[in-house]
């Protein structure tokens, strides 16, 4: 899972720096988020938040080294396997407020929802509107892995 955030290091100045970490969801949840089992990406400087056409040069870096561990790689020795273990890894989350999921994912709206969800915005006033639970028995709908296949690449 990979976050994107934003936070100001300097008391009584503005200026805001970004940081863009991971963590690993088969972690159990209690160690998951510690903060020696976080994964620190990128580094992002201010003195304002990058526009979401920079940070593509970033995110560049970060998208070639998760396509090489999503082919696999080998590592030499970890606590249980002292001869080493080839693993795969997937990045199936991205956790973040609108506006940084906006820069990090290129989302235009609110609509991308959770893969267990039904629920729907409608659109009024110019904002996207979660309210309303009439239909709340269609929301909790469990997909099967060969509809997700199919809305990936079909």
């Amino acid at each position: 899972m990979i976050n994107l955030d934003w936070f100001q290091p300097f008391d009584g100045t503005v200026h805001s720096t970004g940081v863009i970490y991971a963590a690993i969801c088969n972690l159990p949840r209690e160690i998951r988020f510690k903060r020696e089992n976080l994964l620190l990406l990128g580094l992002l400087p201010g003195p304002n938040e990058v526009s979401k056409h920079k940070i593509n040069h970033y995110l560049a870096a970060i998208v070639d080294e998760l396509l090489y561990l999503w082919t696999g790689i080998t590592l030499n020795r970890t606590f249980e396997y002292k001869n080493g273990r080839n693993i795969h890894a997937a990045l199936i989350l991205v956790s973040c407020d609108i506006s940084a999921v906006r820069k990090i994912c290129e989302h235009a709206s609110a609509l991308a929802l959770c893969h267990r969800c039904k629920k729907q915005s409608n659109y009024e006033n110019h904002h996207n509107n979660f309210a309303g639970m009439d239909n709340m028995d269609e929301w909790f709908i469990t997909q099967s892995s060969a509809e997700h296949y199919e809305n990936a690449f079909g």
